[in-house]
């Protein structure tokens, strides 16, 4: 299925592109379905507050080791093969979560986790840049980012819910990955087959010196970096903001999966709207504009004391998430050709583990020392400053692919 049948004002939904959208949405799973459950298994399995980032460290930590390797492979061997490997891999480590019972053993499977969850969410992006181009690249990106939404309205409370139970029921929603698995098996042809399939160390000997060049450009630093700071963003808020709704607001982690949920409500309804955006905006405002728009709204979390009130800044931390992400995706999708798109997206995508690595280690620490305010308000600062220094570089050197 090329690229050009697919050019019109909305793209046709079929099973190859419904197949990437539920890929993607299964990602999603490996932050936002644990995020509920932290603050019960801070209880259940006696965790230090300074540790229960750790869940998050470890996973994401594993995954920015991975995805550049999986990336290469992917452009090499083929797309369709790691997806459906990174499928098995993160539905059969999640759900065996569900049956440990010590932290260690924990971490562990959440290190194995990490590893299939490098083949989701980059391999989906890739694969909607070798189908789709133009404004109808950033359209596809903003409904992949609906579909993130479907599993961020859905999973949490759910997740939440089943924590209030016990604290491994959770874990077992992990078995969604086996039935997206045969879909893919079935829907998901391969959009990039290679020719040959050569030696796996002299591949990645040539594949890295033939993309180089290309890493070291200023405009995939300034996108790395914007993936970096959206993602540190992303996981203050999924990983202490149901922590400071259950112990200081006293509510319960299923109210707290509510919450995170309605992200995912904003997410289904803005996120196809990103093409539009970017038809009146240059994609550097507009990213911008988001993440300017994400940091107030995280800022002003500490400050609330009413639940509504979280509610409404989550809700336009959602809208700035949703427009930001599918806008950011496809500029790195497009920066680069399809012969080494996997690997381009998977460099720069290693920001956004990267990010998730740092910031629960990071705040976490903030938690335990200075308190929720100087948490959210720090993480919100240190967004500002990077888009000051993205703004300066595009001033001194502009960036013509944006």
């Amino acid at each position: 299925m090329g690229s050009s049948n697919r050019q019109s004002a909305i793209p046709k939904i079929d099973s190859t592109l419904l197949s990437i959208l539920l890929v993607s949405a299964i990602g999603v799973l490996g932050g936002q379905l644990v995020s509920p459950a932290l603050p019960i298994l801070m209880q259940s399995l006696d965790i230090p507050e300074q540790q229960i980032g750790l869940v998050m460290s470890v996973f994401f930590f594993s995954a920015l080791v991975s995805i550049p390797i999986i990336g290469v492979l992917a452009d090499v061997y083929g797309r369709r093969k790691l997806t459906l490997i990174g499928l098995i891999i993160f539905g059969v480590s999640g759900t065996s979560i569900a049956f440990v019972d010590s932290f260690l053993y924990l971490l562990i499977l959440r290190t194995l986790q990490g590893i299939g969850f490098a083949s989701l969410s980059p391999l989906a992006v890739t694969i909607l840049g070798d189908l789709y181009k133009g404004h109808m690249g950033s359209t596809v990106q903003g409904l992949r980012g609906s579909f993130h939404g479907m599993a961020v309205l859905s999973i949490p409370p759910i997740a939440g819910f089943l924590a209030d139970i016990s604290w491994n029921y959770p874990f077992l929603l992990y078995t969604l990955s086996l039935p997206a698995a045969l879909l893919i098996f079935f829907a998901l042809p391969e959009t990039h087959a290679p020719d040959s399939s050569p030696a796996i160390l002299s591949t990645f000997k040539n594949y890295w010196s033939s993309i180089r060049h290309e890493l070291i450009k200023p405009n995939l630093r300034i996108l790395f970096g914007w993936h970096l700071v959206g993602s540190l963003l992303k996981s203050t808020v999924i990983t202490f903001l149901p922590i400071f709704i259950v112990f200081s607001l006293g509510y319960s982690a299923f109210m707290a999966g509510a919450v995170l949920s309605f992200r995912g409500f904003i997410r289904i309804f803005s996120s196809p709207l990103s093409g539009f955006l970017v038809s009146y905006l240059s994609k550097s405002v507009a990213i911008r504009l988001t993440l300017t728009l994400a940091a107030i709204s995280i800022a002003l979390i500490p400050f609330s004391n009413s639940i509504l009130t979280i509610f409404f800044l989550v809700g336009i931390f959602g809208i700035a998430d949703s427009l930001f992400i599918p806008i950011l995706n496809d500029t790195v999708a497009a920066s680069t050709t399809s012969k080494h798109r996997g690997g381009i997206v998977a460099a720069v995508n290693t920001s956004k583990p990267l990010g998730k690595v740092i910031g629960p280690i990071l705040f976490g620490l903030i938690l335990a020392y200075y308190g929720f305010t100087i948490l959210f308000v720090s993480a919100a600062i240190l967004c500002f400053a990077y888009i000051c220094i993205s703004y300066l570089s595009t001033k001194t050197s502009p960036l013509s692919s944006f």
